[in-house]
C-alpha cells in the first residue's frame, strides 16, 4: 500500500572504509511516488543507522533502465549492510528488477568549495575546499599528494593526503569565471591518479556593501551592516502581529517562518499576495527582526496561491528577486532534512539563488548525520537539528555530540537547531489519550536547550535558530507557553550575551581538560577587548567530574553556575550530573 516501503534485500559482506558501485535494470509500470529503485545501508551491532545510499526511483511507465549508487561502507566494527529493491513509501504500481550488481572501486574522492560562498571570490581571498578521501588500501598511499592550482598557470599548491581543508591563495583572481584544477598525484610514478575542475566567478573586491547585506566572512560569520552579528532565532509557521511584537520584546533577533511564500496579515495562506508578504517583512523590520525566508517547500508539485501557473524555479526566483533587497530579509532557507536523493535538485536552487542574491547567505538544514558530507553542495550555510530529549527517561544528549562532530568536521559556516520544542506532539496517540504526552514525553528543561546550545557554540556554530515557537502553543498543555517562554528567552539573552566571544577573532587561551568520570569537554572564548569566557559542557548521562587549566593556570575564575571551583591557583574542578552546564569569567 502506499503507506508502505514494498521491499526484498539480502545481507550482503562490505569491507569497512571500501567504496563500492551498486546497481539494477529496473522495468516500471505505472509506478507512482517516488518511484521503484535499490538501496544499500548499514547497521552497528546495536541497530543503529550508520547510512545508506538511495539512488532516485522510475515513475510511470518506463523501459528497462539502469538505476546505481555507490556508497562506502563505514569503519564501523561489527557493522552489517544490506542490499534491497523496493518501491519507495507512498509508491504504487509495479516493477521488475534484473542485472543486479555490486562492486569494489577505486576510493571516491570528494572536493567541495566551502568558503567563499556563492563560488565567487575577488582578489586576495583564499579559497577554502573540503575533501575526503574514501575508500581502500589509503594506508600505502602515504607519498601521493593533492594539488590545486588555477587552470592555465604551472604554479600551485600540494597538500598532505590527510588534510580535510585545502587552503589556497592563487597569486591573482581573475575578474569573470575561472577554474581550479585539482589532480590526485603519485610523484613516485609521475601519475595523476585523479582530477576534478571547480568552476568559480571572479568579482571585484566589493568597496562597500548596502546596509541590507548579510554576507559570510572568513571566520565563517555572518556581518550584516558591516559588523559582525549572531542570528538567535526561532522557527514560525506563518507570523501575526501579535507573534512579531512577543519576539521583537525578547532577546531574540530573527526568525525562520515556513510559511514565507504565503506571509499576510489578512487571513490565511490562501489570501496572500506579494504585497501581503511585503507588508509582514515591513513590519519586521520596523521591529527590529530579521527574517530567514523560507523557499524550501518551492520544488516538485508547488505552486504559489497567489499565482498558481507558476512553476517551482520560477517561483523561487520571483521571490528572491522581489525581496532581495528588502532589509528585513537575513539568509534563504532552501531544505528542511530532505533525503540525500534530493542533493542535486537542492544544489541546482542553491546555485541558482547564488546568482540571483549575491548578498545573502542558503541555509539548509539535516539531522542525517552519516550522510552530512554528501549535503555539502547543497548551501552556503550548514545546519543540524539533533533532537534529543524525547523521553521522561532521557538523561543525555549524546546525539547532539555525535551531530555537532560531524557538522564540525566540514569546515563549513554553520547554523544550528537547538531544541525547545516537546516531541510528543508529533506523536499522533496523544489525541487519543493526553496522558502520554504528559507522562511519557517531554521537552527539554532550560539546563539541557541551553547546554545544546553551548555544545553547538563549542563545535563552531555561529547562530542559532531554536524548534519551535509554534511548539510552544501546541498540544493538550494550554499553559506551556505560558511557562515555557520565559525559560526560552533566558537562553537566548545568554546566548546574546556571549556573542562578543563567540564572534571575536581574538586568541583565546588553551583548555587542559582532565576527565575523571563520565564525559565533559570545554572552550575558552576571548573577547576583542581581552575578557574571557570558558563554555564547559557535560552531555551526560551519569556523575562528570572533570579537572581543568586556563592558559597558563588563569586564576581568579568564577563560576556562573556554582558547578565549577577553584581547587589551587589556575586549577579548577567541575562537578554534575546528566546533561549539565557552566560558564567561567574573570573575577
Amino acid at each position: 500500500g502506499p503507506a508502505d516501503y514494498l521491499q526484498v534485500g539480502q545481507e550482503v559482506a562490505l569491507k569497512p572504509g571500501f567504496h563500492y558501485r551498486f546497481g539494477a535494470m529496473i522495468r516500471s509500470e505505472g509506478v507512482t511516488g517516488e518511484g521503484a529503485t535499490l538501496y544499500i545501508e548499514g547497521y552497528d551491532r546495536e541497530g543503529n543507522y550508520l547510512g545508506g545510499s538511495y539512488p532516485g526511483g522510475l515513475t510511470g511507465d518506463r523501459d528497462w533502465t539502469l538505476v546505481e549508487g555507490s556508497f562506502v561502507a563505514p569503519k564501523v566494527e561489527g557493522a552489517t549492510f544490506s542490499l534491497g529493491l523496493y518501491l519507495r513509501q507512498k509508491a504504487v504500481g509495479k516493477a521488475w528488477f534484473d542485472d543486479v550488481y555490486l562492486r569494489e572501486v577505486e576510493p571516491a574522492w570528494q572536493l567541495n568549495l566551502v568558503y567563499p560562498t556563492h563560488h565567487t571570490a575577488y582578489p586576495g581571498q583564499t579559497l577554502e575546499f573540503y575533501t575526503r578521501i574514501d575508500g581502500a588500501g589509503l594506508e600505502g598511499r602515504r607519498n601521493e599528494v593533492l594539488f590545486l592550482r588555477l587552470k592555465g598557470e604551472e604554479e600551485g599548491k600540494n597538500f598532505a593526503m590527510d588534510e580535510s581543508l585545502l587552503k589556497f591563495r592563487p597569486a591573482k583572481i581573475p575578474e569573470g569565471e575561472f577554474t581550479v584544477q585539482a589532480y590526485w598525484l603519485d610523484p613516485d610514478r609521475r601519475e595523476i591518479l585523479n582530477s576534478q575542475e571547480i568552476v568559480i566567478q571572479g568579482i571585484p573586491k566589493p568597496a562597500a556593501l548596502p546596509d541590507y547585506a548579510a554576507v559570510i566572512d572568513e571566520h565563517r560569520r555572518l556581518q550584516v551592516g558591516g559588523e559582525p552579528y549572531l542570528p538567535v532565532g526561532l522557527y514560525l509557521l506563518g507570523a501575526t502581529r501579535q507573534d512579531i511584537d512577543i519576539i521583537a520584546d525578547s532577546p531574540f533577533n530573527c526568525i525562520m517562518p515556513y510559511g514565507s511564500p504565503h506571509l499576510s496579515f489578512h487571513g490565511g495562506y490562501e489570501d496572500s499576495t506579494l504585497d501581503s508578504v511585503r507588508e509582514v517583512l515591513d513590519y519586521c523590520d520596523e521591529k527590529g527582526l530579521k527574517v530567514i525566508y523560507s523557499l524550501k517547500d518551492i520544488y516538485d508539485d508547488f505552486r504559489p496561491y497567489w499565482n498558481p501557473e507558476l512553476e517551482p524555479d520560477d517561483t523561487a526566483a520571483l521571490l528572491v528577486n522581489t525581496f532581495k533587497d528588502h532589509p528585513a530579509i537575513l539568509a534563504w532557507y532552501i531544505c528542511d532534512e530532505s533525503a540525500v536523493e534530493k542533493i542535486p535538485a537542492i544544489a541546482a536552487r542553491r546555485q541558482m539563488i547564488n546568482r540571483l542574491d549575491p548578498l545573502h547567505p542558503t541555509w539548509s538544514v539535516y539531522y542525517q548525520v552519516p550522510d552530512f558530507k554528501h549535503y555539502i553542495p547543497a548551501q552556503d550555510v550548514f545546519g543540524n537539528d539533533p533532537y534529543p530529549i524525547n523521553w521522561w527517561k532521557d538523561n543525555h544528549i549524546l546525539g547532539v555530540d555525535n551531530s555537532t562532530r560531524e557538522a564540525e568536521k566540514l569546515h563549513m559556516p554553520l547554523w544550528a537547531v537547538p531544541q525547545i520544542h516537546n516531541t510528543g506532539f508529533y506523536n499522533p496517540k496523544w489525541q487519543e489519550d493526553p496522558s502520554e504526552y504528559f507522562t511519557v514525553q517531554r521537552p527539554p528543561t532550560e539546563t539541557e536547550t541551553m547546554t545544546m546550545s553551548l555544545f553547538e557554540a563549542m563545535r563552531g556554530a555561529r547562530g542559532f535558530i531554536m524548534y519551535s515557537y509554534f511548539d510552544l502553543n501546541l498540544g493538550p498543555d494550554k499553559l506551556q507557553f505560558e511557562r515555557r517562554w520565559p525559560e526560552v528567552c533566558r537562553v537566548a539573552a545568554k546566548l546574546q550575551e556571549l556573542g562578543p566571544y563567540l564572534l571575536s577573532t581574538a586568541t583565546a587561551p588553551e583548555v587542559k581538560l582532565t576527565v575523571r568520570s563520565g564525559t565533559a569537554y570545554a572552550r575558552a572564548f576571548a573577547a576583542e577587548n581581552g575578557d574571557l569566557r570558558v563554555l564547559i559542557v557535560s552531555p551526560g548521562p551519569g556523575i562528570v567530574d572533570a579537572e581543568l587549566e586556563v592558559g597558563g593556570k588563569i586564576a581568579n575564575l568564577v563560576s556562573e553556575r556554582g558547578r565549577t571551583y577553584e581547587k589551587a591557583p589556575g586549577v579548577y574542578r567541575f562537578y554534575g550530573e546528566n546533561t549539565c552546564y557552566d560558564i567561567l569569567r574573570l573575577e
